[in-house]
């Protein structure tokens, strides 16, 4: 009974396994081999994203010791993908575009870090494309795990009329009603949570801190009107902010407060 049991449990494991495989390949499947630009010699262990073209991540893959990866997406679209190394330039290549059930299979070559040398890839007719969100480094830190991020797919979905909106309802961001002379269409003004608190956050626009002396009579719709916002970082704790951004707003006798990265749509 027991090895009649076991078996059992073998087979269900094997048609379970048969019937991922069969989805797979139903899917819309990149089959990839990640090479050294200048000698051609395959990468193993290097990371590979797939990505909407609109900066979404969908899936990840790792090359073998042949440098080979598959990657897959469950709906067709248009892609990026994106791949890194040790020691090499993280580099972005695409768009590339699969119907339903598709395949491709691609040669992707990345440089060594100090060398500005593009992916190259085989069979797309298509040019390659650093995606803005690629080049500025906001793919890297969604990647790093730290923070909230607002991307353009959840921009595009989203119901928000004004830029307050799209900060509605994150935990630990809290939008408030401006005072004085601004009016109920000028939007909100963005505050994160801080030791028990609510504090006003530095802010950088596309990478530029703003002062705050600036920033504190304005809005964010003032800031960055919604129709121009391309993806937003909130950085609400000092161990959450990135080393490029690690100059923290503060609230006098409050202490730190966080970072507000907004990028607009610039490309």
């Amino acid at each position: 009974m027991a090895v009649r049991r076991l078996c059992s449990v073998l087979i269900a494991l094997m048609l379970g396994l048969s019937a991922g495989f069969v989805t797979d390949a139903q899917g819309q499947t990149i089959n990839g081999k990640l090479m050294e630009v200048e000698t051609g010699q395959p990468i193993s262990l290097g990371l590979i994203i797939m990505m909407t073209e609109g900066g979404d991540s969908i899936t990840t893959a790792v090359t073998n010791g042949s440098g080979d990866f598959t990657i897959s997406s469950d709906e067709p679209g248009s892609f990026v993908l994106i791949a890194s190394a040790f020691g090499f330039k993280e580099t972005a290549a695409g768009v590339f575009e699969l119907g339903d059930g598709a395949s491709m299979d691609i040669q992707f070559r990345i440089a060594a870090a100090p060398m500005p040398i593009d992916g190259l890839l085989v069979s797309l007719q298509r040019p390659v494309l650093e995606h803005n969100l690629v080049r500025n480094g906001f793919v890297r830190r969604v990647t790093r795990g730290l923070g909230r991020f607002i991307t353009p797919v959840t921009i595009e979905r989203s119901p928000a009329r004004t830029s307050a909106d799209l900060f509605r309802g994150i935990p630990g961001v809290f939008v408030t009603t401006p005072g004085g002379n601004l009016n109920a269409y000028q939007g909100g003004v963005v505050r994160l949570a801080s030791q028990g608190d609510y504090c006003a956050p530095t802010i950088y626009l596309d990478g530029a801190r703003m002062s705050p002396m600036v920033t504190a009579d304005l809005s964010i719709d003032q800031i960055a009107p919604l129709q121009s916002i391309d993806a937003v970082e909130i950085y609400r704790r000092p161990a959450e902010i990135p080393i490029e951004y690690g100059a923290t707003g503060s609230t006098p006798g409050r202490g730190p407060c966080g970072v507000l990265v907004i990028w607009t749509r610039t490309r």
